[in-house]
């Protein structure tokens, strides 16, 4: 026992006691507060914050499980501890009296500080026994630093050997005290105290309810129930947070359980939840502003922002701090030791006095441990705590912004990329920062926020690295002396070259960045427009398109890998250099004895300053990476905001503007600071001058020709507009509108209420739910209300057309309802929100003539609608004006008219909008007619109803309203509706091997991997011959025998040095070459899977999944895996050596310890890799709906705002980023489970290894130093080996994703030999024969064997309610929909049996909606520059968008016409045209390709009637001898063709000329007419000729 430290160790006691009191009292027991924060007093205090979505419950960890119980043994522990405290302080005080009876002043000394120590520990421990929650956390964690102190202070002294150190001479005299036993008796009671404490819960078990975080969909897959599912961290022991043990739970459960659900998981604690963190966030960004004296950053460079950041984060990042500087200075600890050991081995290679050679083994031992145990803490706090965090915090203040910033990114065009180059260098600057496409907010959302938080990764580095640098100097200059120093000084040189490097590496970054945002973009629009592609059959050059950016991107990846390589082989390269330079100064300068307890320590030391050293740059370019992202997000974060919405006061206010000019929304917060009518660009669109005064409760109507401005009337009322001068009243929806109503039962009398908007914009915008929660939108469902919601609508019939009824999932963005039927769930939902001021856009324009009718009369004029104001724009003048209180008119954005009907009728403006033939006031009042066809319409659906089976009348569509009660009849056919968008699937279990084998074949043939294996296999022996000469030189000098002269060991060390730095840098270079050969291989087999792929499976799956796979899954297997695949080989080999050289030298012993040691780690990695590789599924599955809601969010915002949903769907994100964030924590802290329990094991290997040596007297020094080299490479290359395979499972999990879309059932071949005559169809005759058509195998028939026969030049109209299938008839010519009977023929060739491309590429389709590619006007008419200028022009004039009477452009004023000039921009799907434009766009398209054959699918839907009118006179000029199918919902339109055909329920009902038709009084076609009223059917008569 070493009585020598006696005083030292007490007074070390002591500083620690003084320092647990003064921070015991500072603290003070403040309980948890679980109150809410206050809100602001005063002004801000009446005004409640609409976007502040937390709930008391969600500030609260859970509510405890057995609480009582808990505490009870929490009690009995901590008087356990108190009674042994006790024993030592009797033991400690016995011993004090008996030095001062041998009045022996020293040891009085030490044993009154002992004394005190004991005493205080006690009565902290006594006062704890009934505290509970935070009080007995503080105390427990108070405990337990001073029983460890205690126990390892004395500990250490304890097993001191009294002998000298062997070669000093000097003794330990051991002084005569208290009888020995008496003190060892304390440090086991200590040791006995410390276990007891240690292993203290801090708190009971906690359950929190799972329905307050996840959504129900989550909640139905939770496969296994436990009370507490609480995160184990808010109670867990102090050794439980060390090892990461409150983890265990979810690493088994993933090892048992088939598969992990999010619901599995146990909820995270409070202070990690989306809704608390963003609570936290939102309060930072308003309390704390930047200030230094009168300096502030300047508003977007995202210096404010990461100020707030740091202050938010402000006691975790402190902790990181702190945590990083003690492990730093632990760091070089296992080193010290070390060398400690080797140089024992030196002195005393007899083993005379072994306790020395002992203690360093335990030193060694638990110098390891500590280490590693405490930097496990710090990657705890900075991957998990830190990063999700950050991640949360800037989404959900992102997430926020969007739905208060004004929606510039519909309104603006997209910068054309081709053509301009010259003036895009100028503009390049202003056009990064301008988020105009909706892709660049998304990437705002998902890319640029995850930089940042990746960014909490490289933080500690800031205060770890130059620490470490510090005391590795120090050490090695104890070792060295003054050769380090010129070791040292050869890194200097490096960091130069490091710099250089980082800046091409950054540049390569952002430039890969930018093809990989360019080709995301162009997917994302090919995806959206892939009906379009395919019936164009544009498939393949759009495949070239994106393989040309893909290349470039490719480019750069390959640069970056260039890059990287080499500059890994300079860093490898410098510690080499350092070693070199500062042997050979020590050996041959100084001709000093290079000893191996010098020469392995100091090796080890500079790789361990490799990391340091290697650390900081990568960190500053991180840094810089970062900052650039910052800087984005401040720049959308300081974006212009809609004006804020006042609470609801329930007062009625008018809907007026005085004088007002309003054009579409910008982003003025930049430019001048008042906005007026000349600052804005001159192609921007004015509505000038406006006066109006809606009435309210009554219906107004807004016409106007196409492109006059009438939607940005409509979002000017919404408050979505820029008012330039005069004034606007309108009442508006405060954000969190739905959320208060949602779940309030109210009587149907105070359902409306007053000053709430509701609005339907003209391309609907509906979520991915079923149509029942489209139309709820979060309201209660009230049966009655909604019953009449969906008459009014003409839902009825369509519902019983869908297998599924309302709960039928609607696709993403629609895909699978009809335009009709789209906007009328649309309209259905504004019908029964609670709003009392709607604004309809153009609903009437989608649906036939019938439905328009009924909609009107029912749901406009219904009893849904009375009392509440009315907006409606549209072109159905006739229908709507009459019943119009208040009509506007608007021409080329001024008004033309305001005022009542009667003046609208006499003005004249009435002419200009409507057909010749005008309109007549009578027309509308003369219902009867109208009365009469709708008793037809029931007629036949009572037939069918009776008559015939239920199957068949499934398929009756019509328009006219099913009553209720005739819906409730057959209730017993209730069955789970299917799912169009299946799940995201993800697969189970491990991954299988025909996907290895998929990536091998990828990479490359035999060839390659031959090269591989060689490349791999030398690098891998490489470190054994390093080591090895260095045994060979060290140990030269112990043998004593003559030595060789030291620079002929220093020559043959660095050639070894030097080959292997040339094969491990060789062995990169092969990799990545395969590496990037598998990505071309893999994304061309993805590319085509997905674009030859069947329509129907364009429909059911969601885009954003497809873009998921393209963007995401890629992104790593570019940039990932092949590193994780080439360092998973590397590691294993590494480690084989590292286990087989080990062996050689120790023998026996050491291969039964590396068997019990490998079982050991073989076990706990399977564990960890299975439930791992759940976590990171889990991960990529909910990201989709996360990045789903983000871009329905971003795309509907008019319409969040309009209905007040914001803050509901705030609520909603943060759900969804907790249900993300979830499996992305535990997959971290399994990973620091495994990663604790890893280096424990390997620290035990180490001392193992060194006792060895100690115990065998047969291994000398060097030998030792070999083998510990070895052993402490290990302890890294186990550990990383494990997490990299993991990772390389993970990545192959992309692998898995592409190849299952790769392999989808494909469409038919594109060509078939022989292939038809170049001039096919020189005709045009179509026959149709006994055609059978429907969707899928399971679905029922759509078309009921039609036959017919169309002549060449014939031009046949298609009419038919809402799905009779006039659209799949459409399709069929496509061949979209394969017949299951019959066949078509054109010009007498079965389309069945001509390739998909030539069938396609001539015959011209101009679709329902219209879908137009981003760019230029001319690249969007003419994709593959086939055209000249002039034609193109022609086209446009021919669909009367541009004038035929050229007008000069001076003339034309504020408005100018944009299609004059071919540059002019088209930004992401044509969102800077109106529906009507686009339609004719499309139109203009087809006039450029001129087929024989052309079918229109109600291609003019949506433009005004006097346009329609002058296109029909275009289409029957121009395609005069062509064949023409148009489906109208107008019968306008095709009463002068030359037959009309009724399909009914998928049959031909009738098919004649209209003229016969219209003769036959019993007809259908007839009662259809009649139905248009009086003197509208007098002009149908007049043209058809009757």
């Amino acid at each position: 026992m070493a009585a020598r430290y006696q005083l030292h160790v007490a007074i070390a006691l002591t500083v620690t006691l003084s320092a647990s009191l003064i921070l015991y009292l500072a603290s003070g027991t403040n309980e948890k507060k679980t109150a809410l924060p206050t809100f602001a007093e005063g002004e801000d205090g009446l005004m409640r914050d609409p976007f502040d979505v937390t709930k008391p419950e969600d500030f609260i960890d859970g509510t405890p499980v057995d609480e009582d119980d808990f505490w009870k043994r929490m009690r009995l522990r901590k008087l356990t501890v108190t009674s042994l405290l006790a024993t030592i302080l009797i033991i400690q005080t016995i011993c004090l009296g008996w030095s001062i009876t041998e009045d022996d002043r020293h040891n009085t000394a030490v044993y009154s500080l002992h004394v005190a120590f004991a005493l205080y520990t006690l009565v902290l421990s006594g006062l704890s026994i009934n505290q509970t929650y935070a009080a007995h956390t503080k105390s427990i964690i108070h405990l337990c630093v001073l029983t460890s102190a205690a126990t390892i202070l004395l500990g250490t002294t304890a097993i001191l050997p009294s002998t000298p150190f062997p070669g000093t001479g000097t003794s330990i005299l051991s002084i005569s005290g208290a009888p020995s036993a008496l003190w060892y008796t304390v440090i086991a009671l200590y040791a006995v105290c410390l276990c007891i404490v240690v292993t203290t819960p801090r708190g009971p078990r906690l359950h929190f309810p799972t329905e307050n975080i996840y959504s129900e969909k989550t909640l139905m897959q939770i496969t296994s129930k436990y009370d507490d599912n609480v995160c184990g961290i808010t109670g867990a022991s102090v050794w439980d947070i060390l090892l990461f043990s409150y983890t265990t739970k979810v690493v088994m459960l993933g090892n048992t359980a088939e598969s992990l659900e999010i619901g599995d998981l146990p909820v995270v604690a409070a202070d990690m939840r989306a809704t608390t963190i963003y609570a936290n966030m939102r309060a930072a960004m308003r309390r704390w502003k930047l200030k230094v004296g009168s300096w502030r950053p300047k508003p977007g460079s995202g210096i404010e922002l990461a100020y707030r950041l740091l202050r938010v984060n402000a006691w975790t990042m402190t902790m990181i701090m702190f945590l990083a500087a003690i492990s730093a200075t632990m760091f070089y600890l296992p080193a010290f030791f070390l060398q400690r050991v080797v140089r024992y081995l030196e002195v005393d290679p007899g083993r005379e006095s072994r306790g020395w050679g002992f203690v360093f083994c335990i030193g060694l031992f638990v110098s390891n441990a500590a280490t590693q145990i405490l930097t496990g803490q710090l990657w705890s706090f900075s991957t998990t705590t830190l990063q999700v965090r950050i991640r949360i915090q800037l989404n959900s203040i992102l997430f926020a912004k969007t739905l208060v910033r004004k929606d510039i990114a519909s309104s603006s065009a997209s910068e054309s990329t081709e053509g301009n180059d010259k003036d895009k260098d100028k503009d390049k600057k202003d056009d990064e920062d301008d988020f105009s496409s909706k892709a660049q907010i998304m990437t705002l959302m998902t890319t640029d926020v995850d930089r940042v938080s990746e960014f909490s990764w490289h933080l500690f580095t800031l205060v770890d690295a130059p620490i470490e640098i510090l005391i590795g100097t120090l050490f090695l200059y104890s070792l060295l002396g003054v050769s380090c120093f010129f070791g040292l000084a050869v890194t200097c040189l490096f960091l130069p070259m490091n710099h250089f490097a980082g800046k091409v590496v950054v540049g390569a970054q952002d430039n890969l960045m930018k093809a990989r945002d360019e080709r995301v973009a162009l997917m994302n629009e090919i995806l959206g427009g892939i009906r379009m592609l395919k019936f164009m059959a544009w498939e393949r050059s759009f495949e070239a398109r994106v393989h040309k950016i893909r290349e470039r991107e490719l480019k750069y990846q390959k640069l970056n890998y260039t890059i990287e390589v080499l500059w890994n082989a300079i860093w490898n390269g410098s510690p080499i250099l350092v070693t070199l330079v500062s042997f050979w100064h020590f050996a041959v300068v100084r001709k000093q004895v290079l000893t191996p307890s010098i020469a392995f320590t100091s090796v080890s030391v500079f790789n361990e300053m490799k990391f340091a050293l290697n650390a900081l740059p990568e960190t500053l370019i991180n840094m810089l990476q970062s900052a650039v992202s910052l800087r984005r997000i401040e720049k959308y974060l300081n974006g212009a905001e809609v004006a804020p919405v006042a609470p609801l006061d329930g007062q009625l206010r008018p809907i007026a503007l005085q004088s007002a000019t309003i054009t579409w929304p910008q982003d003025r917060s930049r430019g001048s600071a008042a906005p007026s009518a000349a600052s804005t660009p001159r192609h921007k669109f004015i509505l000038m001058d406006l006066t109006l005064e809606f009435p309210l409760g009554e219906l107004s109507l807004i016409c106007g020709k196409l492109g006059s401005g009438k939607s940005l009337l409509l979002l000017a009322l919404l408050g979505e507009a820029d008012l330039l001068s005069g004034q606007m009243f309108c009442p508006r929806s405060p954000p969190d509108t739905i959320a208060q109503f949602a779940g309030v039962e109210v009587p149907p009398e105070d359902w409306v209420v007053e000053g709430v908007c509701a609005y339907v914009p003209q391309s609907a915008w509906l979520r991915n739910a079923s149509i029942r929660d489209n139309i709820l939108f979060d309201l209660p469902y009230v049966e009655e209300r909604y019953q009449k919601t969906l008459e009014a609508c003409a839902l009825l019939s369509d519902l019983e057309i869908l297998e599924d009824g309302d709960q039928s999932e609607i696709g993403e963005r629609g895909v699978n309802l009809s335009g009709g039927q789209k906007a009328r769930v649309s309209l259905a939902r504004a019908v029964y929100s609670r709003a009392s001021i709607l604004f309809l856009d153009d609903v009437l324009s989608a649906v036939d003539a019938h439905t328009a009718h009924h909609l009107y009369h029912e749901c406009l004029k219904g009893d849904l609608m009375r009392g509440r104001t009315l907006i409606l724009v549209s072109h159905h003048v006739q229908l709507c004006a009459s019943g119009a209180k208040y009509i506007v008119s608007l021409d080329n954005g001024r008004v033309s008219y305001s005022g009542g009907y009667d003046g609208f009728h006499d003005s004249g403006v009435l002419q200009t909008l409507v057909q010749s033939g005008g309109a007549d006031a009578s027309d509308d009042k003369e219902e009867p007619a109208v009365v009469k066809v709708e008793e037809i319409l029931e007629e036949s659906a009572d037939h069918a109803t009776s008559g015939e089976p239920t199957e068949a009348n499934s398929e009756t569509s019509s328009t006219v309203a099913v009553t209720p009660s005739e819906l409730d009849v057959k209730p017993e056919k209730k069955k789970a509706p299917r799912k169009l968008i299946e799940e995201e699937k993800r697969a189970v279990g491990r991954i299988g091997k025909d996907i290895w084998m998929a990536y091998i074949k990828a990479c490359g043939g035999y060839g390659y991997w031959l090269t591989f294996a060689c490349a791999l296999g030398l690098a891998a022996m490489a470190p054994v011959l390093e080591n090895g000469w260095l045994r060979v030189w060290s140990g030269s000098y112990l043998k004593n025998e003559d030595p060789r002269s030291p620079s002929f060991y220093i020559g043959v060390y660095a050639a070894i040095t030097a080959v292997g730095l040339v094969l491990t840098t060789l062995r990169w270079f092969v990799l990545y070459n395969g590496g990037i050969h598998a990505s071309v291989v893999l994304y061309q087999k993805l590319l085509e899977g997905v674009l030859f792929a069947n329509i129907r499976f364009h429909d059911t799956v969601s885009r954003g999944r497809l873009l998921n796979r393209f963007g995401k899954d890629f992104e790593g297997i570019d940039s990932n895996l092949p590193d994780n695949f080439g360092r998973s080989i590397i590691n294993a080999l590494s480690v084989a050596t590292t286990f087989v050289t080990v062996s050689v030298v120790g023998g026996p012993p050491f291969m039964i310890a590396a068997l019990i040691f490998g079982s050991l780690y073989y076990s706990i990695g399977k564990v960890y890799g299975q439930t791992s590789r759940d976590m990171h599924r889990l991960d990529s599955v909910t990201r989709s709906p996360l990045y789903s809601i983000y871009g329905e969010t971003i795309a509907g915002v008019a319409v969040l705002r309009a209905f007040g949903a914001s803050s509901k769907f705030l609520r909603d994100m943060l759900r969804c980023a907790d249900t993300n964030s979830n499996p992305y924590y535990w997959m971290w802290g399994v990973n620091r489970w495994l990663s604790a329990r890893f280096n424990l094991l390997s620290s035990a290997v180490i001392g193992i290894t060194a006792l060895v040596a100690v115990l065998t007297p047969s291994v000398d020094a060097s030998l030792a130093g070999f083998a510990l080299a070895f052993a402490t490479s290990l302890l890294s290359d186990l550990l990383f080996l494990v997490r990299r395979f993991v990772g390389l499972e993970q990545s192959m999990v992309a692998v898995e994703r592409v190849k299952e879309f790769s392999e989808l059932p494909r469409e038919p071949p594109e060509f078939i030999e022989p292939r038809p005559p170049a001039s096919w169809p020189t005709s045009g005759l179509i026959q149709c024969e006994d055609l059978v058509i429907r969707y899928a195998p399971e679905l029922p028939d759509v078309l009921h064997h039609l036959s017919f026969e169309i002549r060449p030049g014939e031009k046949v109209g298609v009419l038919g309610r809402t799905g009779s299938g006039k659209s799949t008839l459409a399709l069929s010519f496509f061949r979209f929909v394969e017949p299951t009977e019959g066949r078509i023929l054109i010009d007498g060739l079965d389309i069945s049996k001509i390739g998909l491309t030539d069938l396609r590429s001539k015959l011209t389709i101009i679709p329902q909606d219209p879908t137009i590619l981003s760019g230029t006007l001319r690249t969007t008419l003419d994709v593959f520059n086939e055209y000249e200028d002039a034609e193109i022009y022609e086209a446009l004039r021919r669909v009367h968008l541009i004038p035929t009477n050229d007008v000069s452009e001076e003339d034309e004023g504020v408005n100018a016409n944009v299609f004059r000039n071919l540059d002019s921009p088209v930004s992401e799907g044509g969102e800077n045209f109106s529906t009507g434009e686009k339609q004719l766009l499309c139109m203009a398209r087809a006039i450029l390709k001129r087929s024989k054959v052309l079918l229109m699918d109600e291609a003019t839907a949506s433009v005004d009637y006097a346009t329609d009118e002058l296109i029909g006179k275009t289409i029957r000029h121009e395609f005069a001898s062509s064949t023409i199918l148009t489906i109208a919902h107008r019968l306008r339109t095709v009463i002068d063709y030359d037959r009309v055909m009724l399909l009914d329920q998928g049959k031909i009902a009738e098919f004649d000329t209209p003229s016969a038709l219209l003769s036959n009084p019993q007809s259908k076609f007839y009662s259809l007419c009649k139905a248009t009223g009086k003197q509208e059917f007098a002009v149908l008569k007049k043209m058809a000729g009757v």
